[in-house]
């Protein structure tokens, strides 16, 4: 039988609560199945376990690159309440404008169309389809990390909740529409006016007014409570076998913590993973495309993994349709998907160093596409 190299279990947290190293708790060999202690996966459960107890500062610290300015994992912090019935009038008036199809263009489509609840606030296509079905070259993104990012969109080009409200109604490819064509909408709906009324203390509302309702709206959304959160919350019991191996996975072997971090689980910054297709058919070179600085190159706003599950297709232009192909395009370090001469051309993009081959074993992938699954 094959030496089992996770001695010290006891010692792999800090007795003064800090976080220790990761103790291994793997097999010495390939030939795991034969060997009693370990799972079909070659990993000692029982040494996982033992491992991580209490909440995230307690466990072993994840694998992350020099340099990156990550956090640990933590609760999402709970949404607010209005405190004042203006602040509660705002809230229902936002609420209903995220909802009502007639801020676009033709009345064919609303926030909601594009951010459903259901899917994560995400719509389950692979590319944004507006008004007269027209569509984009990226995808709806989900909203949980919104109310809490520097810079919106893929690309960043937002840097308020309400300049990412104003976006999409103004886009001829989204709701088509103009601000003082909604805006004559809005004042043509009695209850807005009433509700307007108590918000803002006019039933004339300003541009900026009936925008900042709908990013309140925004402000509020969180993702619902699950196995996840009981984790982070100190009851790692609350994961089975397969996902307590996929968390123990995401901080280490397949590096996920690199840019996936903190209560959202995103940096909310911009990277290349290479995606972009550079001098293909499909090229879409992401915040470059808005600051033209080379620096942004074929990057893009790393998305919240709250609710992943839910928001498929995933990436930037949907092209993943399971959880399981976009692990193994990473356990292949995403492969090559640019064209170009990377000596000749200054423009080529250059892949994150965070993209590496990670050499998971197909049990291991599945351990930690069922980690992503109660996100």
């Amino acid at each position: 039988m094959a030496a089992v190299l996770w001695g010290m279990a006891l010692g792999a947290v800090a007795r003064d609560g800090a976080p220790a190293e990761a103790v291994q708790c793997q097999q010495a060999s390939a030939d795991t199945a034969a060997t009693a202690d370990a799972d079909a996966s070659g990993w000692r459960i029982d040494c996982l376990r033992q491992q991580y107890q209490g909440k995230p500062g307690q466990w072993p610290r994840p694998w992350i690159d020099d340099g990156v300015p990550w956090q640990e994992l933590a609760p999402v912090p709970p949404a607010q309440p209005p405190a004042t019935a203006a602040e509660q009038a705002r809230l229902i008036l936002g609420t209903a404008l995220f909802h009502d199809p007639g801020l676009s263009g033709k009345g064919a489509v609303s926030c909601a169309t594009c951010h459903q609840a259901v899917r994560s606030f995400t719509d389950g296509l692979p590319l944004a389809v507006g008004e007269d079905r027209l569509m984009g070259k990226r995808r709806s993104q989900p909203l949980f990390a919104a109310p809490f990012a520097p810079l919106l969109f893929w690309d960043g080009r937002a840097a308020s909740l309400e300049e990412q409200a104003r976006g999409p109604i103004e886009n001829p490819l989204e709701m088509n529409s103009s601000l003082e064509k909604a805006r004559a909408y809005i004042a043509s709906v009695p209850q807005y006016q009433q509700w307007a009324e108590a918000a803002f203390g006019s039933d004339g509302m300003a541009d900026d007014e009936w925008l900042s309702a709908i990013a309140s709206f925004v402000r509020v959304l969180r993702p619902a409570s699950t196995a996840a959160d009981a984790a982070i919350a100190g009851d790692t019991q609350a994961l089975d076998d397969a996902q307590l191996l996929g968390l123990h996975l995401f901080r280490t072997k397949a590096r996920c913590m690199n840019c996936h971090h903190g209560a959202l689980l995103t940096d909310n910054r911009f990277h290349n993973i290479g995606l972009s297709f550079f001098g293909r058919r499909n090229q879409d070179l992401g915040r470059f495309e808005h600051t033209r600085d080379p620096a942004d190159l074929g990057t893009f706003r790393t998305p919240s993994l709250r609710g992943v599950a839910q928001a498929g297709p995933w990436m930037h232009n949907g092209i993943f349709p399971n959880l399981s192909g976009i692990v193994r395009m990473y356990n292949a370090g995403m492969g090559n998907m640019e064209r170009g001469n990377t000596t000749d051309d200054p423009l080529t993009p250059v892949k994150s160093p965070h993209i590496q081959e990670l050499n998971l074993t197909d049990e291991e992938i599945k351990a930690l596409v069922a980690w992503l699954e109660v996100l």
